[in-house]
């Protein structure tokens, strides 16, 4: 949905493992770099750095990121025991294509949530609604460690209770899904020592779960190399755990995932409780139209700075054909405005413009990402039948969308008043 990352590499070690055009099917173009910046860091959507060195790798990171609120993030690739501060990656040399891209499209869809997060609280509160923190920051992190009781289990164990993080052993695929529905953890340890394919199983039924997509897995793996490192990320493992590795080593890679987790909750909660009586509509959920263009109009300026687009999709219910009563067509716009809601990313906003008018606001997509989502949501609409008057009749909406992305220095009205003259030019096609 969105256009190609634009990453920085800085091979300070000589040695990467990664060229790129191995991220290019990826759609992420690298561009080596040296040590001191060239370029703005916001022209950049992460920094990649090969360093054995920690000083080293911090210096690099804080002179490309500085740490700021717009930095971009920092993936160190080194076999250092404990990450440098200011890294919000931190991966084990060699690494495969498939790992490094999984880790910087994961950090990259981070900061877009924690940036719109930052910036919608900033719009709610000017309209009036303080929005809290999120509420889970002060609890104790919990991992969930599945798979046999081997004798690294304590070890491990025992260096996460040390860093203050809780672990919960689960020694079935059966026990470890009852507990990973019935509570959230900040992360699932899968031991592969004896049991890859279960360990595979287990990951990629996760990463098929909605629920459990973002949450962070290690693989637990035999001393020395894992053949079967590449299978593992292309499967959603997040990092590799050696059964060899120190106790320091062991907790700072968990809690490395641990803290971008509990990022990422935070990000959610604080773009949800942006929805309060004086920035949604009572009866859609939507956000109203004024707070919806002062976001997009937000977003627009900070798009004009950074060259990053923002894409739009409006969406235009028309009367159906057949005699509905107006009680059962509101039924339907609450249905469909609850459908839209889901069908977008948290960082998204779904908005209500005008009556019968809806919206979603795509920060960091462009014009093809507005596409699909317009695609997608005209698709979910043409199949879903809703409640007529007669339960033996159901009826459709009629949702004409259209799709563009902001260009130049457009306002949001002239945006939206754009995507309303492409809305009015393709119903006057389908007549």
């Amino acid at each position: 949905m969105s256009q190609a990352l634009n990453i920085a590499v800085i091979d300070a070690d000589k040695n990467l493992s990664v060229s790129p055009a191995d991220l290019l099917p990826f759609a992420i173009q690298m561009s080596p770099v040296s040590d001191a910046p060239t370029h703005p860091p916001a022209a950049y959507d992460a920094i990649v750095i090969n360093s054995s060195d920690p000083e080293k790798a911090a210096s690099i990171a804080k002179s490309y990121t500085v740490k700021s609120a717009g930095s971009p993030p920092a993936i160190l690739i080194s076999d250092t025991s404990t990450p440098p501060s200011g890294i919000d990656g931190w991966l084990r040399p060699p690494v495969s294509a498939v790992q490094l891209a999984n880790r910087i499209q994961a950090l990259r869809r981070l900061w877009v949530m924690e940036d719109i997060a930052r910036r919608r609280k900033a719009v709610s509160e000017v309209f009036g609604h303080p929005v809290s923190d999120d509420s889970t920051t002060g609890k104790r992190p919990s991992v969930l460690f599945v798979g046999d009781a081997t004798s690294r289990f304590m070890a491990i164990r025992h260096a996460l209770d040390a860093a203050g993080t809780g672990m919960i052993a689960a020694f079935s695929s059966f026990s470890a899904f009852d507990y990973l529905h019935e509570r959230p953890f900040d992360a699932v340890i899968l031991n592969a020592i004896s049991k890859k394919d279960l360990a595979f199983t287990i990951s990629s039924a996760m990463r098929r779960n909605a629920r459990l997509y973002h949450t962070p897995v290690l693989l637990l793996t035999p001393q020395g190399h894992f053949d079967a490192a590449d299978e593992a990320f292309a499967r959603g493992v997040s990092d590799i755990l050696p059964a060899d590795a120190q106790p320091e080593e062991i907790s700072a890679r968990v809690q490395q995932l641990v803290d971008e987790r509990r990022r990422r909750r935070s990000a959610k909660a604080t773009l949800e409780n942006c929805r309060a009586r004086s920035t949604t509509d009572a009866e859609l959920g939507l956000f109203r139209p004024k707070f919806s263009l002062a976001h997009l109009q937000d977003l627009l300026n900070t798009a004009a700075r950074s060259g990053k687009p923002t894409g739009l999709v409006l969406m235009a219910i028309k009367t159906p054909e057949i005699p509905i009563s107006q009680k059962r067509q509101d039924d339907a716009r609450q249905q469909f405005a609850s459908m839209l809601r889901h069908l977008l990313r948290a960082e998204d906003c779904p908005a209500l413009i005008g009556p019968d008018l809806y919206a979603a606001i795509l920060p960091h997509t462009n014009a093809d990402g507005a596409v699909c989502v317009a695609e997608r949501v005209s698709a979910v609409a043409d199949c879903t039948a809703f409640d007529g008057d007669d339960p033996l009749h159901p009826f459709r909406l009629n949702i004409n969308c259209a799709a563009l992305e902001a260009t130049g220095e457009e306002t949001a009205e002239a945006l939206v008043e754009r995507g309303q003259r492409k809305l009015a030019t393709s119903r006057m096609e389908a007549v």
